[in-house]
């Protein structure tokens, strides 16, 4: 088989692209309005304050927007070896290889590939561009591949 990579739609990155620019850009506007105004000091010290808080949350934004654009941060990796999981956080064992996986499963949203030991991997699905249901399928034949299962045919 080959090595698939599953990160976020499209939709959702470039969604965090456009909140972060038009955020950055309305900052800016209101910023030179507040300045130009004849204001007290104490309250420019205190909008400066809020801009620059604000000014550092929409660039936030706006810098994983651009990486997932990109392909980079969320994604699942599936190759002939094993996979990479870096949908979340605490979310269980984030590399495993085939020869360890002992069930997969699927719950809702959740995928959960079960590994020697009673250890655990759960790919949100949410954050990929896939249904839970199609990549437990492929989860399953990726596994019945390395274990050298072939599907019954015919004499």
């Amino acid at each position: 088989m080959t090595r698939t990579v599953y990160g976020p739609p499209v939709g959702l990155a470039v969604r965090g692209v456009g909140v972060g620019a038009i955020g950055l850009g309305l900052l800016t506007i209101v910023a030179s309005l507040v300045f130009a105004a004849d204001l007290p000091s104490w309250l420019r010290v205190v909008a400066m304050v809020v801009f620059a808080v604000a000014a550092v949350l929409f660039a936030v934004v706006l810098v994983v927007g651009v990486l997932r654009v990109f392909g980079r941060g969320t994604r699942l990796v599936l190759d002939d070896d094993g996979f990479v999981n870096t949908t979340g956080f605490r979310l269980g064992v984030r590399r495993g290889a085939w020869r360890d996986v002992r069930k997969v499963q699927t719950d809702g949203s959740y995928v959960s590939i079960d590994l020697a030991g009673g250890r655990q991997s759960l790919i949100r699905t949410t954050v990929l561009d896939v249904e839970p249901r199609t990549l437990a399928r492929e989860l399953r034949s990726r596994l019945n591949d390395d274990r050298g299962y072939r599907p019954l045919t015919p004499p």
